[in-house]
């Protein structure tokens, strides 16, 4: 569970306290738990849930919908046919300098897996404002990861 709440936080102490806190959570729902799932896929969805209204509760509902406007990004992204080989520390160390909004979004899409229709419904924002912060996201993520192969 600490590299669920890595992934979601911007510092490895921010982790720490959602771990502390998302088992907290976690014994207060235990008896929520009807095996219809595997306890990992259930104990990190309750994780997901705490970083989410973590989140929620540091911003103001204004500033976690909020689109910056000035950034416009292409719908469809020019990706290189090859990536330069990233340590997972690099990775997560990106990731974990994203905003917010958007390391949220990365997070749920890319690696929890669920659709924009899901992130709508968790995030309280659009399916378009999630498919816009997703692809403003990536592009953050890819220059972030640019930077730590060819600083300039």
């Amino acid at each position: 569970m600490f590299g669920v709440c890595l992934r979601y936080c911007s510092s490895r102490e921010d982790a720490e306290d959602l771990l502390h806190d998302g088992f907290v959570k976690l014994f207060s729902v235990i008896g929520s738990f009807k095996k219809e799932s595997s306890l990992e896929t259930w104990m990190t969805r309750v994780f997901v849930n705490e970083a989410i209204s973590r989140i929620r509760r540091k911003k103001t509902r204004g500033e976690w919908l909020s689109l910056n406007e000035d950034t416009d990004i292409a719908e469809e992204e020019q990706i290189p046919e090859t990536e330069p080989d990233y340590t997972v520390d690099e990775v997560l160390g990106a990731i974990q300098l994203l905003p917010d909004k958007y390391r949220i979004i990365l997070n749920l899409y890319a690696i929890e897996k669920r659709s924009h229709r899901e992130i709508s419904e968790l995030t309280g924002m659009t399916e378009g404002a999630s498919k816009s912060q997703l692809s403003r996201a990536r592009v953050l993520l890819r220059n972030l990861m640019n930077n730590i192969k060819n600083p300039s």
